[in-house]
């Protein structure tokens, strides 16, 4: 009888863990040396607002490592949904987007030195922080209700000794509440968004918001390393050729220009909404709290520098839409050396008047692009 008990307690035990939609794990926001997050764990932030985790796009499996706002906090329905641009909840980071993991064993880990890393079974994917000189340090990972994701050295005791890292200094495409962006001009650090390669691909895409380098006090919009928009200069709580809309007293924008930095960012009040501006495949800059007006249709806008698209006689009466199926006849495909993105290919067929249709073409899973 007693043995039959045995069986059935261990029973229940292994029932419980698997009646569950995720994982058996004890929640925490902190990543501890020697125990690495692997592709089943989160973490979460004190007051579950943002998770960090590994995520995939189709049958890939955990290729990336991201920062994600928590689905199941408030959300303003018809703020910032990029949803229906994305096709799932899109990170607000992401740890490896030019490196995606190769096979399914991807963790990240803390070593005894306080390297931070994301490892594969064939080794290291990136490594996010490398110390030097290389001493041994007590350390560990903690990921804060604003977001961000810091690696801090620790006393003995367990108390704070020094920031090592975080993940607000290297923005993906996305400025959350708090994070910089413009440039350090004591250490040369730009914190910049670069727009992603396609909406499953993470990857360094076509557009880059950043400050000058000029000195000119202004932000930029890169595309491709050519300037595609400037911010004119800041006046009166905004830069002169922006339209920046915000929702009223919820939002704070600050601006510091002196011999240290050149910054801009913004603060929310709350995270119902959750507050982001990003930096979109077509240059665009859009946000819940926060939206950023950037329309280039002609080269009298204010702020361009150069045509979002060259008016052609042959377009005049041409339309882009977007069409699933089989595509017939001849053909050019461009080196993929050269990291193309989706954008770039709309650009290059809409400069051409024989062009008819353009597609993006996948060669080998989550490697670099042809248009």
């Amino acid at each position: 009888m007693s043995a039959d008990r045995g069986i059935l307690m261990m029973l229940i035990v292994t029932l419980s863990c698997y009646s569950f939609s995720s994982p058996c794990y004890s929640r925490t926001d902190t990543l501890q040396r020697g125990q690495p997050l692997k592709v089943w764990d989160e973490l979460n932030s004190p007051n579950m607002i943002f998770i960090l985790k590994f995520f995939s796009f189709g049958t890939s499996i955990s290729p990336y490592l991201g920062i994600f706002y928590n689905p199941n906090q408030r959300r303003t329905r018809g703020q910032y949904d990029d949803y229906h641009l994305y096709g799932t909840d899109k990170p607000v980071w992401v740890a490896n987007r030019n490196n995606p993991i190769t096979d399914i064993y991807g963790k990240l880990t803390i070593d005894v030195h306080g390297k931070l890393s994301i490892l594969s079974d064939a080794g290291t994917v990136v490594d996010l922080f490398s110390p030097t000189p290389v001493l041994t340090r007590n350390a560990s990972a903690t990921l804060l209700d604003t977001g961000n994701f810091l690696l801090q050295e620790l006393y003995p005791d367990g108390s704070v000794k020094r920031l090592l890292w975080q993940s607000f200094d290297y923005p993906t495409d996305t400025l959350l509440p708090g994070m910089k962006l413009g440039i350090d001009l004591k250490t040369g650090h730009r914190w910049s968004l670069t727009s992603w390669r396609r909406k499953d691909l993470p990857a360094d895409g076509s557009f880059t918001l950043s400050g000058d380098s000029n000195g000119t006090g202004q932000i930029v919009i890169h595309r491709r390393g050519n300037i595609h928009w400037r911010s004119g200069s800041w006046k009166n709580g905004g830069f002169r050729n922006t339209d920046l809309q915000y929702s009223g007293p919820d939002v704070c924008l600050y601006y510091v220009s002196n011999e240290t930095e050149l910054s801009f960012r913004y603060l929310a009040r709350t995270y119902d909404s959750q507050p982001a501006l990003t930096m979109r495949l077509d240059g665009q800059l859009k946000g819940s709290t926060l939206n950023v007006d950037v329309k280039c249709r002609s080269i009298s806008d204010i702020g361009c520098v150069e045509y979002e698209f060259e008016e052609l006689n042959c377009r005049k009466h041409y339309f882009v839409d977007k069409k699933y199926g089989n595509i017939y006849g001849d053909k050019y495909e461009y080196d993929e050396r050269h990291n193309l993105s989706l954008y770039d290919c709309q650009r290059i067929c809409w400069s051409n008047c024989s062009c008819m249709a353009y597609t993006y073409i996948i060669r080998i899973l989550m490697q670099p692009q042809t248009g």
